[in-house]
């Protein structure tokens, strides 16, 4: 019946707007958000830029579909209960790991070596998928059942670096997150890398663990913008220093998005300013 539903509502959709316009239509959805759950038909119209007529005939279409609804209070739109059949029919139908399989074999290719994406259970980095499409003779070898520490890695890094700032305390609590041989990481020095992985955009790691291997990673955010899941893509360091890193960072970046909306969840904005291209940074 869930299916049946929303098959009508698309319909209704369609008969209401041109094919040339829905996308335009449907692309008013990502102007809501967690800090801005309604808006009004003017707040629409300012932030799009069409004209008023266009905007309330592509909201129109969107609450008949069932995708927006008003509030009766205020008239407002907001995300309507057809998105929440949608998101739970994926959830239902579609395992996590096909829905990260095109975007992370996609990032391999554009990369040339090992792409990971691993999950975090408690302070354990589980691995959820990972591919390496590349000829390379030389590359890094992957055991995707023993995984190391959090803090000698640049997932856990990249990880920690955008949670909130309890979940160091509780890492560094955690002998089992440490360098095997290192002792507890000096905190000091680690919310200051942790700092400085926020205002990169990325951690990187290189011969912190493994003589010769390298990597730099990022996390996914769930649907409240939260990390629960990092990407990372490892390398060995012969292949080159910084603009090497850079270039893989850049990668990473510019899929970032991607990674976290096929997952359900939400870059922060701040976190998206700076994966855009405009923002790139260089490498320290």
């Amino acid at each position: 019946m869930d299916a049946k539903n929303i098959l009508q509502g698309v319909r209704r959709c369609v008969k209401l707007l041109s094919m040339s316009t829905i996308a335009k239509a449907l692309s008013l959805l990502d102007l809501f958000s967690d800090a801005q759950p309604q808006l009004g038909l003017s707040d629409v119209q300012r932030r799009t830029g069409r004209d008023k007529a266009t905007v309330h005939r592509h909201l129109a279409a969107l609450e008949q579909a069932g995708f927006l609804e008003q509030d009766p209070a205020t008239r407002a739109y907001r995300l309507g209960p057809s998105l929440t059949r949608l998101a739970g029919m994926r959830a239902r139908t579609v395992p996590e790991v096909e829905m990260i399989r095109t975007a992370t074999d996609t990032l391999s290719r554009a990369a040339g070596e090992l792409v990971h994406i691993s999950r975090l259970e408690g302070f354990d980095l589980v691995d959820m998928y990972h591919a390496e499409f590349h000829d390379h003779p030389v590359r890094v070898s992957f055991d995707a059942y023993g995984l190391p520490p959090l803090f000698a890695t640049s997932s856990g890094k990249a990880f920690l670096a955008f949670s909130l700032p309890a979940q160091l305390d509780l890492a560094l609590a955690d002998p089992r997150t440490w360098v095997p041989g290192s002792g507890a990481p000096d905190r000091d020095a680690l919310v200051a890398e942790l700092t400085a992985i926020q205002r990169r955009g990325y951690a990187r790691n290189r011969d912190a663990l493994r003589l010769g291997v390298s990597s730099v990673a990022i996390p996914i955010f769930d649907a409240k913008g939260v990390p629960f899941a990092t990407c990372s893509i490892a390398y060995p360091s012969a292949r080159g220093g910084k603009a090497v890193e850079a270039h893989l960072a850049r990668l990473l970046m510019d899929h970032g998005r991607g990674f976290t909306e096929a997952m359900g969840g939400t870059v922060p904005l701040d976190v998206g300013k700076i994966w855009t291209p405009s923002h790139e940074r260089a490498v320290s």
